[in-house]
């Protein structure tokens, strides 16, 4: 079925479903029938639907049973977690999880070098990767329905920045969210040095092409500036603030100097201040890192394994093959060689990691032990 044929179809699902109308349970029910009709009849063999009634999630899965129970449940704990924290109201409509084979997701046409994305105007969660990208994804899906229940569109710096907070989080007793450190801590620390981010008040009026134009500053200058929000637990208090001013003030600087009682130029000084002071996830006392041994080359999925160094653990082990694309690492994303290397910096010598791959087509999980080097 040709894929814009499959986005007629689904709109046509859900015609009545736009805006913030709230539905009943049987209005839900029967557009998550059709819905996963229309997908299973799409995909045909070897997919299987699942729908969550208690969270309005349709799941269309190419993966086996027990990994499509393990991204349930972990789904259930975010949108759990994110509705007490965050998004206090449930969905307004269902949200679609694709999780297809290799080469239907190929087909879907999916944005340069991401594992997966999410489509608002089909309410779709398309993901070739089980890795922290789905819950990047997962927490834009209940982002936009928490905008369009306000009837708000907010600025791709709050979008992202509450995205890659929770990307990198994990869900604790008592379904609190606990955020983990992150690779690239050290990288944005080196660039406050080095004069190289743009002033807060720049970041805050950015449009989607000039944020993405310099994302490899910008998705980690927004993630901890949620953080910085996060471990003062303000960040709910500053996310209601801004909706309730969001007509006076789209870009949240008012939000935010409202919620840390200060002018933003004295927000920004202070982010640094404790930005700077942080450490990064690992730091070892000796000059040496954790390394995977591999020569690479861009795959449009993630890195391509092109050669194994000599000598190293890769080579000797014969756990990853030439050709294998590496998709995530360590349970992070891998899009490219930027991000390959603090992914797997942020582990240690020695340790044994899962490494999400594409071989022959097929994706399958490999454990790993990394090597070490002397930088």
């Amino acid at each position: 079925m040709r894929p814009v044929l499959v986005m007629a179809m689904v709109a046509a699902v859900l015609v009545g479903a736009a805006g913030a109308a709230e539905r009943s349970p049987s209005e839900f029910a029967a557009e998550a029938k059709a819905l996963a009709d229309l997908y299973e009849k799409q995909f045909g063999e070897g997919y299987t639907t699942h729908i969550d009634s208690r969270w309005h999630l349709v799941y269309v899965s190419a993966l086996d049973d027990r990994t499509l129970r393990n991204v349930t449940h972990l789904l259930a704990l975010y949108a759990e977690a994110q509705q007490r924290s965050l998004f206090r109201e449930p969905l307004l409509w269902n949200v679609t999880v694709v999780l297809p084979t290799v080469n239907d997701y190929r087909k879907s046409s999916p944005p340069r070098e991401v594992a997966g994305y999410y489509n608002p105007a089909t309410r779709t969660l398309t993901s070739l990767t089980t890795s922290d990208v789905l819950i990047h994804e997962f927490t834009h899906a209940l982002h936009h329905s928490d905008e369009v229940r306000a009837n708000q569109r907010h600025p791709v710096w709050l979008r992202e920045g509450l995205a890659t907070l929770f990307q990198g989080s994990r869900v604790v007793e008592g379904g609190r969210l606990e955020v983990l450190p992150d690779p690239s801590l050290a990288m944005l620390q080196g660039a406050i040095r080095d004069r190289g981010i743009p002033p807060l008040a720049d970041l805050l009026v950015m449009d989607h092409r000039a944020f993405t134009e310099k994302a490899e500053i910008c998705y980690p200058y927004v993630r901890h500036i949620m953080l910085y929000l996060h471990q003062q637990e303000k960040l709910g208090t500053f996310y209601e603030a801004y909706k309730a001013q969001y007509t006076a003030d789209v870009t949240a600087r008012k939000a935010l100097e409202a919620t840390l009682g200060q002018p933003l130029e004295a927000i920004e000084k202070a982010w640094r201040a404790w930005l700077l002071a942080r450490e990064p996830p690992w730091t070892p006392a000796h000059p040496t890192v954790a390394h995977l041994g591999i020569r690479m080359r861009r795959a449009p999925e993630g890195i391509m394994v092109d050669a194994f160094l000599p000598g190293s653990t890769a080579q000797r082990a014969g756990v990853l093959k030439i050709n294998d694309i590496i998709v995530s690492v360590a349970g992070r994303a891998t899009p490219n060689a930027r991000d390959l290397a603090p992914a797997v910096q942020s582990c240690k010598p020695g340790q044994t990691i899962d490494i999400e791959i594409i071989r022959d087509g097929q994706r399958m999980v490999v454990q790993h032990v990394l090597g070490a080097i002397r930088e």
